[in-house]
């Protein structure tokens, strides 16, 4: 926990996962909410998707940070906040594409969140 997922869609050709997930897991880990290694984070490319009604012209970059039931908002707007920031500080936006981007945060249960160190 937490466990952050980006999904994007395929059409951003100049969008770099590893470096937007580095910068992701570095505002998390310096937020102070989480401890460094407990930072799952993973980038989904989606080849088939739709921005509306368009054709083409349009693309999406959406974070979701996934974390343990509990926490007060006003925290996860911080965070929220701050990943968008990252988002808008490592993308490059292709010309003639019109990109959106978005993050959400999400509660995991904790009564049924099962976790194992190997």
């Amino acid at each position: 926990m937490p466990h952050l997922i980006i999904e994007y869609s395929a059409n951003l050709t100049g969008f770099d996962p590893a470096s937007t997930l580095a910068g992701c897991n570095g505002f998390l880990a310096n937020s102070g909410e989480f401890s460094e290694a407990d930072i799952k984070s993973r980038a989904v490319r989606h080849e088939h998707f739709a921005v509306g009604t368009a054709v083409a012209g349009r693309g999406f970059v959406h974070a979701t940070l996934w974390l343990l039931s509990g926490r007060p908002e006003a925290g996860k707007q911080v965070l929220s906040r701050g990943l968008l920031a990252v988002l808008e500080e490592t993308f490059r936006k292709p010309e003639g594409l019109d990109v959106q981007l978005s993050v959400q945060v999400q509660d995991m249960d904790r009564g049924t969140y099962a976790k194992a160190f190997l």
